[in-house]
């Protein structure tokens, strides 16, 4: 037709058409670090939060009424046990026991009197020269006597307890908490808080445990000692203790039991109050483990990828348990002896080949879970 160039020109004019494309160079395979999974004994373990407990915890209160003289310890430093923590005036005291000791001599006058009394009269009245009223009238004097006597010696046993109780001595050894009290200062019977004094050396955790996990602690402590890690932020081990003490019932609000480890706090590193997370190792049980960093995702699914004996990776959904340092434990999915990649997991896909380095499957053989930097 005029005008027209015909198709087989405008097709011809097309530069990428009628031309056959370069042959792209194949890549070589990637070449690929790998760990072969094995079985290795594992502590069996259950991790806790737990409270730290002092084993001996008291807080005191004035136990009379008066004015603080003295302070002679550092509020919130270590006290040894009988130290003098606080000194009450005990002048009124004093002068209270002197009264009741005037008074404790003059009702035993008057025993003494009521005795005589009634030592002449049964005398005459066994003569008849006295009669049965007078008789028992004298011994009831004499029973008053007594009893007077008795609550005068009661008095003076109250001001000494108000003597003894105006100096307040540490408990026992540990650290005092921080005073608001000072020299001066008027403190009440029994409501002036006047210091808190804590053991921290050792110290308890105490936990609240499962049905399931305090019967395996039972189990475990007829063995022997059930050991306690106390862990970091970073889930490693700063502190040992061992469980000492199972409470004889279960809370039916919470279904658990409380238990309570003892723990050496020479440093007292930590205090009553505290929240620590405690690891409770009963025993040891054969896992299979991987390194950390060899697992993979896809959504929900953890994954890891497998070399085959042809070189082609084998993506296996597995079911993770416990983390053991670096290491993962395998509970389904793989099996003992596969040669897990540690590395390149970004370049993974079903049926690639890769190459395993040489010195792979030496370094690693036996040495699951061993830590492994790669840029995966």
């Amino acid at each position: 037709m005029a005008g027209r160039p015909s198709p087989d020109r405008i097709v011809a004019a097309l530069p990428f058409v009628g031309k056959k494309e370069g042959v792209k160079a194949e890549e070589p395979p990637l070449e690929v670090r790998v760990i072969v999974a094995r079985k290795r004994q594992v502590p069996i373990a259950f991790t806790y939060t737990g409270t730290i407990i002092a084993q001996q915890d008291a807080t005191l209160q004035a136990r009379v009424t008066g004015n603080v003289t003295e302070r002679p310890f550092e509020p919130g430093g270590h006290v040894k046990k009988g130290q003098v923590l606080f000194r009450i005036d005990p002048r009124p005291f004093e002068v209270a026991l002197q009264t009741a000791k005037s008074q404790a001599s003059q009702a035993q006058a008057q025993l003494t009197f009521a005795q005589a009394e009634v030592d002449r009269t049964e005398s005459l009245a066994d003569k008849g020269y006295a009669t049965e009223q007078r008789f028992q009238q004298l011994q009831s004097n004499r029973t008053s006597a007594v009893a007077q006597v008795q609550g005068a010696e009661a008095a003076i046993a109250r001001q000494n307890l108000n003597l003894d109780y105006a100096i307040v001595n540490a408990p026992f050894d540990g650290r005092a908490s921080l005073s608001t009290i000072n020299p001066g200062d008027l403190v009440i019977e029994n409501q002036t808080q006047l210091v808190s004094v804590v053991q921290l050396d050792p110290i308890d955790i105490q936990m609240a445990l499962s049905s399931e996990d305090s019967e395996a602690i039972r189990a475990a402590m007829k063995d022997g000692s059930v050991i306690v890690a106390v862990l970091d932020a970073e889930g490693k081990t700063v502190r040992e203790a061992s469980i000492y003490q199972l409470d004889n019932r279960f809370d039916p609000r919470t279904a658990r039991r409380l238990v309570r480890a003892l723990m050496p706090n020479t440093d007292e590193r930590f205090l009553p109050g505290q929240f620590v997370r405690a690891k409770i190792q009963t025993g040891t049980k054969d896992r299979l483990l991987v390194p950390t960093v060899s697992l993979d995702a896809q959504l929900a699914q953890q994954i890891v990828y497998v070399v085959d004996g042809n070189g082609t990776v084998q993506q296996r959904p597995v079911t993770t348990g416990d983390a053991h340092g670096d290491d993962t434990a395998i509970l389904d999915g793989l099996s003992d002896g596969d040669r897990v990649v540690v590395d390149h997991l970004q370049d993974m896909r079903q049926n690639l080949k890769v190459v395993v380095r040489p010195d792979a499957d030496a370094g690693q053989e036996g040495k699951a879970g061993h830590a492994v930097n790669g840029p995966g």
